[in-house]
């Protein structure tokens, strides 16, 4: 029995190494005039383009054996850029001795070095990797042998040192894929594939290990097809899984679950590349999304913009808006996402809206964004099909936000207890850029804010704000704090500008406060005034309570006077009304509120009270019967006021 099972043996060692014999007798009668014109005829009639190896091709007699080329060239379509699509300073392929005994050839493995593929679209939006093919090879051409595969086996690819480029038409950036190490390894059982990634996106670093499906069944559209990855981006920690369908040119990912850092996402992902423009559907959700922990993205060139004027102190910069980027893709679905923090650490918290991006038109429509501690809804649209100018549209209303927060905001931190404000914004801007919006603005805005206790911190003597809200309420230089019971800022804008009649007001416990005039958004200016009047029972010597006070000048740097003349005529060019006696409708109702008698500057505020159209020009009233009643009455106060 033991001789019978040695005698096996020892014939199955013969068989072997005629076997491996054999093969490497083939292998070996294979040389550059047998390997490269088969192979440059077999590709010229699959793809139609000029394979050439301009080195080697030659037989390295390993187990089993790998075919060499160096120096080789796949031609790119004609009148293209570079003339090559493919280039490679070395090919090696590792072929089964077994299969090719049968006079077919089977490839373990691809080995490619110092390569560069470039892969770009025409302006119709062919890619140059479709291959028209040719037609039968001419008589002259040499047949292809019979040992080039009818089909290819591959086990493993490496790709070291090469670069891949991308260009999504002619006038497109060019993204940059530099690989300095991939590897795919088969694994023997599974027949799934390990991967192994080190490289670079544009100036994005990439280091990435994980596990696909087997080759075979991509190569035979068995969907779905898994797919993980993991390792870092950009020094941060990625996770990326799916599982990957295709249908023509449409690529889903179910079940995905990507993080990059302290970011997640999970949902799905459709690409439609067979239009004008990628499509993209998703249904996507976040638990956290951080900008400031997001991998720089890749740059897509845009309108340098403009270098700051010296002198130029303007709110609102003339700094272009590239929207350009919108006609890069089209997009439709719902984003979800529970806590976004922004670039300057601000959390915006809960982030929900549905996005739908069509030519360059932008919608997004149930909005919810937590802000200010409050809630943000509504929608947003931006056209931006003329190139022009783009046309933005908004809807929002804000409920519950933080007075305090939105103050701090503003430049203008105060710690404040209470105050929720409900804001509503219906505007509609044109241009490309903060200003151009900023002139072209026309809708309505309107704040409104509740009751609130104010610390009141000393005032900067330069802020014109500090000295504004001095000389409207004399109690806060003595109060620790300010009982504030409403703010209202309710606005008419029509082509950057806002006309108020007594739509700015505010009420505290001891003062109430209306405001009429104007706020010019096109050159930035305002001319307000401020008409305050102490509650009935609050004792306050007159020297301490300055009248119509008046604010005017630049946005960035207003002036507060005491101007009764100028003032009245502020009042009159609004169109705000004449009461009894000469005195502004503004100062008349506030006297009859201070005694209880009346609506309050809130509520007149709130009211709507019409404004002058725009352009439409108000005749104000003879001088005598609006300043003299008002310098008589208040004359003592401000005389008082400035030590007269």
């Amino acid at each position: 029995m033991v001789r019978r099972s040695v005698k096996i043996l020892i014939g199955l060692l013969v068989v072997g190494l005629v076997v491996v014999v054999g093969a490497a007798i083939a292998v070996t009668t294979l040389g550059r005039e047998t390997l490269v014109p088969p192979l440059a005829a077999r590709v010229q009639a699959l793809t139609g383009r000029t394979l050439t190896v301009g080195g080697d091709a030659r037989i390295a007699l390993t187990l089993p054996p790998r075919v060499i080329f160096t120096d080789i060239a796949l031609g790119n379509v004609p009148g293209a850029t570079p003339p090559n699509m493919i280039e490679a300073g070395e090919l090696a392929l590792t072929v089964e001795l077994l299969p090719l005994l049968g006079q077919r050839v089977e490839l373990s493995k691809i080995e490619l070095a110092k390569a560069r593929l470039a892969f770009a679209k025409d302006a119709a939006g062919r890619g140059n990797w479709q291959f028209a093919g040719a037609a039968a090879p001419p008589a002259t051409a040499v047949a292809p042998a019979p040992l080039l595969p009818a089909a290819l086996v591959i086990g493993n690819v490496a790709v070291r040192d090469s670069v891949i480029t991308y260009r999504d038409g002619p006038r497109a950036a060019i993204t940059t894929l530099t690989v300095r190490d991939l590897r795919l390894r088969t694994r023997a059982v599974s027949g799934d594939v390990d991967l192994r990634f080190a490289g670079a996106v544009g100036e994005i670093g990439l280091d990435l290990e994980g596990r696909v499906g087997p080759l075979r069944d991509l190569l035979d559209r068995k969907w779905p097809y898994p797919v993980e990855v993991r390792g870092t981006v950009a020094g941060q920690k990625l996770r990326f899984a799916a599982k990957v369908r295709a249908d023509g040119t449409r690529y889903a990912f179910d079940d995905l679950a990507a993080a990059v850092g302290s970011n997640a996402l999970q949902g799905t992902l459709a690409i439609d590349t067979g239009g004008a423009r990628p499509r993209f559907d998703f249904d996507l959700a976040a638990p956290a999304l951080t900008f400031a922990a997001l991998p720089v993205a890749i740059a897509v060139p845009g309108p340098a913009a403009p270098a700051a004027r010296p002198g130029d102190a303007r709110l609102f910069p003339d700094t272009p808006i590239d929207f350009a980027r919108l006609g890069m893709a089209d997009a439709n679905g719902q984003l979800a996402i529970d806590r976004l923090t922004l670039a300057d650490g601000r959390d915006l918290g809960r982030v929900r809206a549905h996005i739908a991006l069509a030519d360059r038109k932008l919608d997004v429509t149930d909005l919810e964004v937590g802000l200010f501690g409050g809630k943000l809804t509504g929608s947003v649209t931006v056209d931006a099909r003329s190139a022009a100018a783009a046309t933005i549209v908004t809807r929002l209303e804000g409920h519950a936000m933080s007075l305090e927060a939105m103050l701090a905001a503003a430049g203008h931190a105060r710690e404040v207890t209470g105050g929720r404000t409900d804001l509503v914004v219906n505007l509609t801007l044109h241009g490309n850029s903060p200003r151009a919006w900023a002139s072209s603005a026309s809708g309505t805005f309107r704040l409104v804010s509740g009751a609130a206790t104010i610390i009141n911190a000393k005032a900067e003597a330069l802020l014109a704000w500090d000295k504004l809200a001095d000389a409207v309420n004399p109690f806060r230089a003595r109060d620790a704090t300010t009982e504030l019971a409403c703010a209202v800022v309710n606005l008419p804008i029509a082509n950057g500008v806002a006309r108020s009649d007594r739509s700015l007001a505010l009420e505290t416990t001891k003062v109430g406060v209306a405001a009429s005039g104007i706020l010019d958004f096109r050159n930035e200016t305002l001319d307000l005034v401020f008409a305050p009047q102490v509650r009935k029972g609050i004792s306050l010597d007159v020297a301490g309570l300055t009248g119509l006070v008046r604010l005017t000048g630049p946005l960035a740097s207003p002036r507060v006077t005491v101007d009764v003349g100028a003032s009245a005529k502020v009042i009159a060019s609004v169109g705000a009304a004449i009461g009894t006696g000469g005195i502004s409708a503004a100062a008349q109702a506030l006297v009859g509120w201070a005694d209880g008698r009346g609506p309050g500057p809130c509520q007149i505020a709130l009211s709507g009270a019409p404004a002058a159209p725009a352009g439409a020009t108000a005749t104000a009233p003879p001088e005598s019967t609006v300043v003299a009643p008002l310098v008589k009455g208040l004359g003592k106060a401000v005389g008082k006021l400035f030590g007269r």
